[in-house]
Formats: C-alpha cells, sequence, structure tokens
C-alpha cells in the first residue's frame, strides 16, 4: 500500500482544499488563510489547548489517533489523557500573540498530518510537532521525529495551505509589484537587505515567519536569482550605515 505522497501532490492536495474552503466560506477576498476554522468548520476537527508536561517539553502540537497517551498539567496535576482519535491538541504556551506565526504553523502541520492519514488510508498515527529552535537541546528521538518522512510531508502540507499560490501572488503584487524577490548565489544565497524586508512584509500579511515565506519562495520558484559577481560589483558602494565624519 502506499504510505507517502509526492511534493507536487501535497501540494496541489492542499492548495485544492483551501480553495474549496475558500469558496464554500465566502473568503474569496483574504489574504491570510483562517487556519482554524479551516481546521475546525471545514475538516470537522476539534482543536483543544492544554498545558504539556516535561515529557513533552518542546513539543508545540498533537494529533491523536485515540490511542496514544499526552502528558498534560491540569489544576497543578500531572496526568495522561487518551483524546478521541483525531482531536488537535496545541500546547497552551502559543496562546500567545508573540508567536502567532508559530500557532498558525502548528495547526496547520497537525491538519497536514490529518489530511494525509485521510489521504492514504491505513496510515494514521499519533503525531508531534516540534518546532526547531537555534539553542534549544532536543533528544536523539525527538531529533528523529523532526526529520522524519512523515513530518517532513505534513511541514510541506503546512505550508501549502497556509501560503497557496494565490495567496503568496496576492502578497507579492502587494510588495513586490508582482516581481520575483531578488536574490544573489554563488557557495550560498545572499539576500540584500530590500528583499528580507519584503519577505517579512509578505510574511506578515500572510500570518507566517519569515523562515516558512523563504522557503515558500524558493519551493514556488519566486526568487530572481543572480549571480553573486552582481551584487560584487556594488558591494563598495553601498553605505556603511555609519557617519564617516566621525
Amino acid at each position: 500500500m502506499k504510505k507517502r505522497t509526492s511534493d507536487y501532490e501535497i501540494n496541489a492536495l492542499c492548495g485544492m482544499l483551501i480553495e474549496d474552503f475558500i469558496k464554500k466560506f465566502h473568503y474569496s477576498n483574504t489574504r491570510v488563510i483562517d487556519i482554524e476554522t479551516f481546521v475546525t468548520d471545514y475538516l470537522g476537527t476539534k482543536i483543544v489547548f492544554e498545558t504539556f508536561d516535561y515529557e513533552t517539553k518542546g513539543r508545540d502540537g498533537f494529533l491523536s489517533d485515540g490511542i496514544t497517551q499526552l502528558r498534560v498539567i491540569r489544576d497543578g496535576i500531572s496526568q495522561r489523557v487518551i483524546y478521541p482519535k483525531n482531536i488537535i491538541v496545541i500546547n497552551s504556551d502559543l496562546n500567545d500573540p508573540n508567536v502567532l506565526a508559530r500557532l498558525r504553523f502548528t495547526i496547520a502541520h497537525e491538519a497536514g498530518h490529518l489530511i494525509l492519514n485521510r489521504h492514504i488510508p491505513g496510515s494514521c498515527e499519533a503525531a508531534f510537532h516540534t518546532e526547531f529552535t537555534e539553542g534549544e537541546e532536543y533528544s536523539m528521538d525527538m531529533l528523529k521525529s523532526m526529520l522524519s518522512i512523515r513530518e517532513i510531508m505534513s511541514n510541506k502540507a503546512a505550508a501549502s495551505l497556509l501560503m497557496p499560490p494565490f495567496i503568496v501572488s496576492r502578497a507579492l503584487n502587494t510588495y513586490n509589484n508582482g516581481n520575483k524577490v531578488t536574490a544573489y548565489t554563488g557557495s550560498d544565497t545572499i539576500l540584500p537587505d530590500i528583499s528580507k524586508r519584503i519577505i517579512q512584509r509578505m510574511a506578515d500579511s500572510m500570518g507566517v515567519s519569515f523562515s516558512a515565506c523563504y522557503r515558500r519562495l524558493k519551493e514556488l520558484d519566486l526568487f530572481d536569482v543572480k549571480p553573486f559577481s552582481e551584487y560584487a560589483i556594488n558591494f563598495n558602494n553601498m553605505e556603511a550605515g555609519y557617519d564617516q565624519s566621525i
């Protein structure tokens, strides 16, 4: 039995689901996907918030299979809870306006698991989402989980749900006149400051992080990649950013 699908298929499936959702819920002019309504009203799945216990430290979200226990804290007491199948559980730490993009991606990620479970019959498993944060320490099991095929597929699904091509196109039209974002490449990719500002504005408008928007632009081939030599020619003519008269 087929247990995975291609990046193209994930992108197409999630994009069509979002388009159908927008059509049914009359969000035709939207610039940001209402991912919670998509999950609860379109997919018919409940989202609950819980305080995750130490065993789930670093985890952001959980999709229940109806069997696996999740350790949470309620009224100051640690307890193991089994949620009904397909319930999405979100770490209450994400109920903070300062991490809204992370919350939205986590919900979309768990929705991605749910969609792929439905798309690939017999593949239903409990699933955690862990957002990699530089400087944090992770166990080998958590690192293996983050790098697993299932997690990578669900991350791609989340990006497709939050940033379908037509939404990205609207943001690009607003913040860069519909043009591709300029980047320079040699041994690695270099973004000039103006390109970084464009990406950040696009990300903010879509309710995602800079890094998520950057990756999505790469996936959709929306960078105008120029040789680094063009950047180097102008490098010495750039303003240093300080008062040279001092």
